[in-house]
């Protein structure tokens, strides 16, 4: 069975639950996440378009067969072990039998935005990652709780922080994991001023919407990758950031303006709802959006 997940889901078809969260109505581009409750069953063998991240999480001590590319692997989970991710790369036979239920996080990474990332050309040779059966990989596992996180608390307008998490995801891989190494660039000088001063505009133009940060590298004609490195080096900060902080500092401005309520300005300013507002006004300004419309 060959799974698709930025066109279906067919493994819900075989659970008794629906997903309990999952990425397909927030729109992200590149990466893709659910979360499932999975009861103790074996999985008929099935084959993903995407790379796929799994962290898995049992209430007490497991035994998971897990069979990648025809390689058998017997493993004990233990529930007090964190930190840890399977990875089966794109295209590889996977089959899982597990004895207990469990709650497990998929996260779905496109291999084609991988090949982007390493040689910048849709054309070049597809990047092969390695197979990882219960690996300790911090980062990764915080990437994917944190991306878990957001459909949990801000669905709403969080394609650019996933693709964002999708371009930290995508150098971690080709780093770490490529079944050869790739060395990827250093560029000392950042964007061109033209191409800076578009990304600019257009981030300030579309604050309030969902922006697509895989949109953005697309109208400058470069990887989201490099896009991303190459505004940091321009700019200082990622381009997330200063999404955030512009959006905060045109918060700022219809703040003075009584006429506006704070649930009004949150969804005019791109925030998801007036907590997801309250918080970022706090980490950037040390007060909240109360407090201060009332200097």
């Amino acid at each position: 069975m060959r799974i698709d997940y930025s066109q279906e889901d067919s493994i819900s078809m075989f659970l008794p639950r629906p997903r309990i969260h999952s990425s397909r109505e927030a729109g992200w581009k590149n990466i893709h996440l659910a979360h499932y409750q999975v009861p103790a069953m074996e999985f008929p063998e099935m084959t993903n378009l995407q790379h796929l991240i799994s962290l898995p999480s049992w209430k007490q001590p497991t035994e998971v067969e897990i069979v990648v590319d025809g390689k058998r692997h017997l493993l004990q989970h233990d529930p007090n072990e964190i930190g840890y991710i399977e990875m089966v790369p794109a295209y590889i036979p996977l089959r899982v039998r597990s004895n207990q239920a469990a709650e497990t996080t998929h996260c779905y990474l496109d291999p084609t935005f991988l090949t982007h990332a390493a040689y910048e050309s849709a054309n070049s040779e597809q990047v092969e990652l390695k197979p990882l059966v219960i690996v300790p990989d911090p980062l990764v596992y915080q990437i994917v709780l944190s991306l878990k996180t957001v459909l949990e608390t801000d669905a709403t307008n969080s394609c650019f922080y996933a693709e964002s998490m999708a371009t930290a995801l995508a150098a971690h891989f080709l780093r770490n994991y490529s079944t050869r190494k790739h060395s990827l660039p250093e560029y000392e000088d950042g964007l061109p001023k033209y191409k800076l001063k578009q990304s600019l505009e257009y981030m300030n133009v579309h604050l309030s919407e969902n922006i697509s940060l895989a949109t953005i590298a697309d109208e400058l004609g470069i990887s989201q990758y490099y896009f991303c490195r190459l505004f940091k080096q321009s700019t200082g900060m990622t381009p997330h950031a200063y999404l955030i902080q512009q959006r905060v500092e045109r918060s700022k401005q219809l703040l003075r303006l009584k006429e506006y309520s704070i649930i009004d300005i949150a969804i005019e300013c791109g925030f998801a709802n007036p907590s997801h507002f309250a918080k970022w006004f706090r980490r950037y300004t040390g007060i909240s959006p109360k407090q201060f419309r009332m200097l």
